[in-house]
């Protein structure tokens, strides 16, 4: 079915202590959770003409959220691996959605952190994307990370 035919009406209604707060159709009834995906890329160690450039330690993004969701993990990619480990945060109005922060250890593939025990953002929650810690010796550059949420 092509999504310009999808309605309200046509959505499966679920059981409200199974809907997450703030999970409201237009009409003020709790509608199905599609776990549609809501992914956010960011980009960090680049200049103005977007050419790899050393990481440093800084804030690359913020973005905020349109919607309630959850957060599911990350993928990165560095374009030059750091020589010991990158570590990068995602934070939620200030405090990271991580237990165990995601990082680059001497590869150009992320380390996927450990979300914490409430992996879910509400409309309006401000999301900061940073590294952290840089590796002894070279830092990596050209970074991307996507941030895979799900609403």
């Amino acid at each position: 079915m092509a999504l310009q035919f999808v309605t309200k009406n046509s959505l499966a209604r679920i059981d409200e202590s199974l809907t997450p707060p703030g999970w409201v159709s237009v009409d003020g009834t709790k509608t199905a959770n599609l776990d549609l995906p809501y992914d956010i890329g960011f980009t960090g160690g680049y200049d103005e003409d977007f050419v790899a450039e050393a990481l440093s330690v800084r804030i690359y993004g913020q973005a905020v959220m349109g919607r309630v969701g959850t957060f599911v993990g990350t993928v990165g990619y560095l374009d030059s691996g750091p020589n010991g480990n990158t570590i990068i945060d995602i934070e939620k109005n200030g405090t990271s959605i991580f237990t165990t922060k995601p990082q680059f250890t001497q590869t150009t593939a992320l380390t996927g952190g450990t979300l914490s025990s409430t992996p879910t953002f509400a409309s309006n929650d401000r999301i900061t994307f940073k590294v952290i810690t840089l590796g002894a010796g070279t830092p990596g550059s050209g970074m991307t990370v996507t941030l895979k949420c799900k609403v």
